[in-house]
C-alpha cells in the first residue's frame, strides 16, 4: 500500500504495520456484509483512508482496542456501502425507463404516437426542471412515494416536500403550456 497522506516516516512505517497486520480482517468483516469482492476491497480502501486521517487516536498496533478500532469503521464503511448499492438498486429507475414502462394500452397507432409524442414534452419538462423539484417529482409520480418517505430520502421536512411538489407541479404546467402542450 503506497502511503501519500503520511507526514513523517514514523507515521508511515505505523500506517504500513496496520494494514499488514488488519487487511485481511477487514477484508473478511466488509465482505460479510457487501458479498461482493470488490465492494469488500473498497470497503478496506476506503477505511484505511478515515483511519490515516485519524491516525493519531491509535496508540499502539498489537491490542484489542486497535483491532476493535479497525474493524468497527470497516464494517461502517461497508454498511454505508451496502445502504448505497441497496437505494441505488431500488430507485435504478431513469426518465428513460418511465417512458419504457408506459404501457401502450390501445392498438391505434395514432393514439400510441400521441401519447409517446406527449411523454418526451413530459419527460423533457422535468428534466428542465432544477434537481430538487426533480427529484421531488421523480419519487413521488415516478416511484410512488408518500410525502413522508420522500421527506426522509431527501431528509428534509415534509411540509419542505410538500411545497417542492406543489412548486414543481405548477413549473411543469407553465413550462408544458409555454410550449403550447397545455
Amino acid at each position: 500500500m503506497s502511503v501519500l497522506f503520511s507526514e513523517n516516516r514514523n507515521d508511515q512505517f505505523k500506517i504500513e504495520r496496520l494494514y499488514e497486520q488488519y487487511r485481511s480482517l477487514m477484508y473478511s468483516e466488509a465482505y460479510k456484509i457487501l458479498q461482493d469482492r470488490r465492494l469488500a476491497e473498497d470497503a478496506v480502501q476506503q477505511s484505511f483512508i478515515k483511519i490515516i486521517n485519524n491516525l493519531h487516536k491509535i496508540d499502539e498496533n498489537n491490542c484489542p482496542r486497535t483491532r476493535n478500532y479497525m474493524v468497527i469503521i470497516c464494517v461502517n464503511v461497508a454498511k454505508t456501502i451496502y445502504n448505497r448499492s441497496l437505494y441505488l438498486n431500488k430507485h435504478d429507475r431513469t426518465i428513460e425507463n418511465i417512458d419504457a414502462d408506459t404501457a401502450d394500452v390501445c392498438n391505434d397507432p395514432l393514439d400510441i404516437l400521441v401519447d409517446k409524442d406527449s411523454v418526451n414534452q413530459i419527460t423533457r419538462a422535468i428534466e428542465s426542471l432544477s434537481a430538487i423539484y426533480r427529484d421531488a417529482i421523480l419519487l413521488k409520480y415516478a416511484y410512488g412515494y408518500s410525502r413522508e418517505e420522500i421527506s426522509k430520502l431527501l431528509d428534509c421536512p415534509e411540509e419542505t416536500v410538500k411545497k417542492r411538489l406543489a412548486r414543481a407541479r405548477k413549473m411543469l404546467s407553465n413550462v408544458l403550456e409555454k410550449e403550447g402542450h397545455i
